[in-house]
């Protein structure tokens, strides 16, 4: 269709051409070949324009009507889809290339219940005689049950869990470790504190873009509307915290397809090491955006610093340190308390993530030998959801952690302890397995900061890298702790029996009046320490067999 058609069928067209997206303030045109429909969210639909007219027109109905319920990532998703189903219009072509598909068969159908059913106002013609072709196919979906347990899609085990935390923890170190002078430093720092968060409000990246510096508050002051400025709000320029005084955080939903529009009913109470990070990035970032005011002869008084950054995202895109502001005044006027001007999308921080754990850090899975392993937001989700279950709490409160229905979380509720030990004991050995050999014990025992030794001086085993001791948080103290971590290389000759027996003796006491959580790393050391054990008397006799 070229532009002489496309304005016959403007002129022809009745009704308006204006629509309304599903984030509030933004319309566009339906006939223009790019639709905004929210902050930095574009649709470009220019290779509709080679299509027959009265396709081109039915098809940008359903999109434009589609938009008013769709927040702008699933559209494009959705219109993605759309443009492969656009060579398979006929009934019985649609049929053929459906028979083909194995994994994308709900994709396709949810695109066609999106243009077809979703609004009242509008169901295409072209489109709904193929949605009626598969709406009633069983699809054969996997029970919940499965989907968590899956090894690539579903929960962490204890493992993968603990070298995810582990890993993410020094990363933190050498991301603290930088002066701020780059955005590159600056940024390598966001993107950590963006994980440090997702894994401490268990929050999806949506919802972490939405937040500004206002909604962090110490804990025993309250929020006000997150629609007003609060006149009270402090900086965070406080050097220490203690166990009682810590930050609180207001979030806010994530699929109400608005900007800042629902805050949860409850704040989320932070712990005093993550209340001190925020308190270094907050510093962080208050310094390297003044010296890059600074370049815009723009300089800010005190009081201007604290108002400015009240209104500033907690995870801002780049654009901020690089916008060329002409006056304070034009730097004020481009940032309030509910604008999503310099806030990073939920698009982009996934991809930083992922970046960071593909590229940067070579974590290990006990399942998965082939790959590094990745930090995604929805497997620590089914990580943190099966975990409270298996410690015994209502469904109200498994609900609580993720902010979701009680009935969202059913499948969770399955999921008790002996599936959790099975889970935990069938990789135990592999992870062991592959800490001998893997680095030489004559080398580090030339090292003295190297060796983990017992009360009683004796060495035990040896540490890759002490510095990631330094700053451990283990609930177990050394060397007994030591057993289930991956810096921990354990020594054959050693006698690590003593160890397994006080382990099950501190076992044997909690389990009386214990946490479930202490209870469970018990367990843990117990069964890594046996498998130690095990394996050091295999390796014994095969060295015996050997000289025989």
């Amino acid at each position: 269709m070229n532009s002489l058609e496309l304005n016959v069928l403007i002129n022809r067209f009745e009704g308006t051409s204006t629509f309304q997206s599903k984030m509030e303030g933004y319309d566009f045109d339906f006939f223009s070949d790019e639709w905004v429909l929210g902050y930095k969210k574009t649709l470009y639909l220019d290779w509709m324009n080679t299509l027959d007219s009265n396709v081109f027109l039915d098809l940008r109905l359903a999109i434009a009507h589609a938009a008013k319920y769709y927040a702008g990532s699933s559209l494009v998703s959705f219109v993605c889809i759309l443009k492969t189903l656009c060579q398979y219009l006929e009934p019985a072509t649609f049929e053929a290339w459906w028979l083909t598909l194995t994994d994308d068969k709900k994709r396709v159908r949810d695109a066609l219940f999106a243009f077809c059913q979703r609004s009242r106002e509008y169901r295409s013609p072209i489109l709904t005689p193929l949605y009626d072709l598969v709406k009633e196919e069983n699809l054969g979906r996997n029970n919940g049950y499965k989907g968590i347990l899956d090894e690539t899609t579903g929960a962490y085990s204890e493992i993968e869990r603990d070298n995810l935390l582990e890993a993410l923890r020094i990363e933190t170190l050498h991301a603290l470790d930088n002066e701020f002078a780059t955005t590159t430093a600056f940024t390598r720092l966001r993107n950590v504190l963006a994980c440090q968060l997702m894994v401490a409000i268990v929050r999806r990246p949506v919802q972490l873009v939405q937040l500004k510096w206002c909604d962090l508050l110490r804990v025993g002051q309250a929020f006000t509307s997150h629609k007003e400025h609060n006149r009270d709000w402090q900086p965070l320029t406080q050097h220490h915290f203690s166990d009682v005084e810590q930050l609180h955080l207001r979030t806010f939903k994530g699929k109400d397809g608005g900007f800042r529009h629902n805050a949860e009913s409850r704040s989320h109470r932070l712990e005093p090491n993550l209340s001190e990070l925020l308190l270094q990035y907050y510093q962080a970032y208050e310094t390297y955006l003044c010296t890059c005011l600074s370049q815009c002869n723009i300089t800010l008084s005190e009081s201007d610093t604290k108002a400015l950054m009240q209104r500033l995202p907690l995870f801002p895109d780049q654009s901020l340190f690089t916008a060329k502001f002409e006056t304070k005044s034009s730097l004020f006027y481009s940032v309030s308390d509910t604008s999503e001007a310099f806030h990073h999308s939920s698009v982009s921080i996934r991809s930083n993530i992922a970046y960071l754990f593909d590229k940067k850090l070579d974590i290990k899975s006990d399942r998965i030998t082939h790959k590094a392993l990745a930090f995604k937001n929805n497997r620590w989700r089914h990580t943190q959801l099966t975990l409270a279950a298996w410690m015994g709490l209502s469904p109200a409160q498994v609900a609580a952690i993720t902010g979701v229905t009680v009935d969202a979380i059913k499948s969770y509720l399955d999921l008790k302890a002996p599936e959790r030990v099975k889970i935990d004991q069938a990789f135990a050995g592999n992870s062991v397995i592959q800490r001998f050999d893997s680095v030489s014990s004559k080398e580090l025992q030339q090292h003295p900061d190297f060796v983990v030794k017992s009360p009683f001086d004796e060495e035990m085993g040896h540490k890759l890298n002490p510095a990631n001791c330094a700053s451990c948080q283990s609930k177990g103290a050394a060397p007994m702790g030591c057993y289930p971590c991956d810096n921990f290389r354990p020594l054959e000759t050693a006698n690590h029996q003593p160890y397994l027996d006080k382990a099950e003796r501190k076992l044997a006491i909690s389990s009386q009046s214990g946490h479930l959580a202490t209870l469970k790393r018990l367990q843990t050391i117990i069964t890594y320490i046996r498998v130690t054990i095990a394996l050091c008397e295999e390796r014994k006799n095969l060295k015996v067999g050997a000289q025989i």
